[in-house]
Formats: structure tokens, sequence, C-alpha cells
């Protein structure tokens, strides 16, 4: 599908599942993240927002050794001049680019972006497996937010850095409120592994020049309402991260390592009604309006106790009472918790004996023939 939007200063998006273009109108100042045209620049007329996967949404491998290279023979084949264009690349669909306009009396901003972090949401700071050798291949997992930001105001670079750093922070916002947990840690996400950003300002000596984007400034506040609305629609378009989504107890589960396999492995071999009643269990469990407040609870007290902001005494000893609760709503004779265990682990070790109970009291009701 072919979108078109002419942006309110003049210049061109053209949006395709493979690609979106932003032709510039006129002379531009932009800052971006990008491997090839990066940096801020004052002679490029175009960027860029490529999808690197195929439509049966395979990614493929690089054009050339390093990400500047492939940006370079991704703009060439966009019909672009490599050496005046600036360029992101994704693993997402570009359909689901969104674009969202905010204005206040003359100022106006505008965000174009495309998200995905349903694989590679990380927490900075966490772990790294790459370390980039010049001129070699390097390949990132798929997984990434893209923001465009387009403003008919002039910039000054520092104000141009501000509004990197307030963008961020919008997106790292819309992250923590969905709990998005880290792909390789138990931390939440304040991104993904390949997270880009473009500023696009006016140039033409024309426009007043704004001094501050940040966070007391009316065009600061634009510029992440902006990215908070298009970033938490894109995730939605892309991969259904949305609150209702969130609302899994294996969802919360998932950065802490506890999934259904590894409640699965906690219990006997052979079980009552087999693999097939133990999955029909935890579908169930897994949507359970109380299970899910309940857990979602006790989590926040494993980010407390990371976080020091709670003792492992005062952790606990809620930990305790919220798995007391959760007894008493099944009716089940939960084990004493293990307090020698982390908290995540007493949750997985009380979820695989509630699951356990269920199924044999379910055999004990209605006995197989």
């Amino acid at each position: 599908m072919k979108r078109c939007f002419s942006l309110l200063n003049g210049d061109q998006l053209v949006c395709t599942e493979q690609a979106a273009i932003l032709t510039f109108s006129g002379p531009r100042a932009v800052l971006s993240t990008a491997a090839n045209g990066g940096g801020l620049r004052r002679d490029l007329t175009a960027i860029f927002n490529y999808s690197d996967c195929g439509p049966a949404g395979v990614c493929q491998p690089m054009e050339g050794d390093t990400l500047r290279d492939h940006q370079q023979a991704v703009a060439r084949r966009l019909g672009l001049d490599p050496e005046h264009t600036a360029g992101l690349d994704t693993a997402v669909n570009l359909d689901n680019m969104v674009l969202v306009t905010r204005r206040w009396q003359e100022l106006w901003v505008t965000a174009a972006v495309s998200a995905g972090a349903d694989v590679n949401a990380l927490c900075a700071g966490d772990p790294a497996t790459l370390t980039e050798q010049d001129g070699q291949p390097c390949a990132v997992p798929a997984g990434t937010i893209n923001i465009f930001l387009i403003t008919g105001q002039s910039l000054s670079s520092g104000a141009m850095v501000e509004l990197v750093l307030t963008a961020t922070e919008a997106k790292t916002a819309v992250l923590r409120d969905l709990m998005q947990g880290s792909s390789v840690s138990p931390r939440l996400a304040t991104g993904t592994g390949t997270d880009g950003l473009v500023i696009v300002c006016d140039d033409s000596g024309t426009s007043p020049c704004l001094l501050n984007a940040g966070k007391h400034f009316k065009f600061g506040e634009l510029a992440a309402q902006a990215v908070s609305q298009a970033v938490t629609e894109a995730l939605m378009r892309q991969t259904g991260l949305c609150p209702e989504f969130q609302r899994s107890l294996l969802r919360r589960l998932q950065r802490f390592g506890v999934t259904a396999d590894s409640l699965r492995a906690r219990c006997p071999k052979e079980l009552p009604g087999g693999d097939t009643a133990f999955h029909r269990a935890l579908t169930k469990l897994d949507h359970d309006a109380f299970a899910v407040s309940a857990a979602a609870l006790y989590l926040h007290l494993a980010d407390q106790l990371q976080a020091g902001l709670l003792t492992a005494a005062q952790a606990g000893d809620w930990a305790n009472h919220l798995l007391g609760e959760l007894a008493a709503h099944f009716h089940f004779d939960a084990p004493v918790p293990d307090a020698s265990l982390p908290l995540e682990q007493r949750l997985e070790a009380f979820l695989s004996a509630l699951l356990l109970a269920h199924l044999r009291e379910q055999e004990r009701i209605y006995p197989a023939p």
C-alpha cells in the first residue's frame, strides 16, 4: 500500500511496506543516528526508513560488509543520492508507520514512527554481545523503534541534541508504561538494541531559531506528545503490544525467565490429563484477572528490591502476603515458600504447584474412564 503525506513545511513523505522516503522542499538541518549521512548535516535532500524484511517477513542480508555500505546501496535502489541522503533500517512493515502532528500557536512538530519491540527490547546497560570492528560485518537482531521528528521551526544545534533527549525519554516512557521487559535481563526495557532517530528542521534562515527543546518548553512538550502517541500506535499496529495484550500472567513473567516450559518443568513428568490438560489450565490462569493483578504487584516488589528501594525482608513479607491472597482466591493449600529463593522463583514454584493441584482436583472430580 502506498501512502503519501504533505507535511506543514511542504516536505513530502511517501510510505510503502518497504520504504518511507521524506523528500525536502527546502534547506534542512538534519541530525540523525544514520550510519550513512548521520550526525549533523545541512546538505541533505532526503531521508528514508527502509524495511530489510521481504514480503514473507524474512530479513534479507546486508548489501555490503557494513551498515554504511548497506544504506548507500539502499539509497541508490530507492533513486536517492547516497552522498546527500541519510537512512535508517528496520525489520517492521512500514505500512504500520504512524504519523502524528502536534501544534500550538506557530509551533508544530510531526513524528513519523515505525516500531517493534517484541524480540529486541533492551534496557540500557544490559549485557551486550557484539563488538564492532572496522569494516567487518556485524549483524544485529531485528526489532527497532525508528523515529522521524520534523518541524518547520529552526533549531540551534544544541536544541536539536536536546530534542533527541526529549524524544528518547518519551519513547522510553511508553515502554515503561506498557511494562515491556528486556529480552536479555529481568529489567524493564528502555528501547530496543537498534533504535534510530532523525531530527529535521528548517535551515532557510527565515524562521526564528529556537534554543530549547526540553521538557520545560512548549516545543518539547509537543514533540514528546507526538512521539509518545506515534510510538504507542506503531507498537500496537506492528506487534499488538498494548495494555490489553499485557494483561497476561506469562507476559509479565517473561522477563524473569518464567515461561510455560519452566512451569511445566517443575511438575512431574506424568501429569493428570497430560500436557494438553496442563496447557489448557495454564491458558485459563494466564488471563485470570485476579492472578494477573496479584502477579503484577508481586513483580513490582521484585523490581523495588532490585533497585534497593525495599529491603529483602520488606519485599519478602509482602510477597508472602500476595501468595497467601492467591492461595485463598484459588482455594489452594499452598506450600510454605522457600525464603532462600529469589522472589520470581518463589512465584514460579507457587504457580507450578497451583497448576498441579488443579489437575489433580480435576482428575478426582472427573476420573478417567
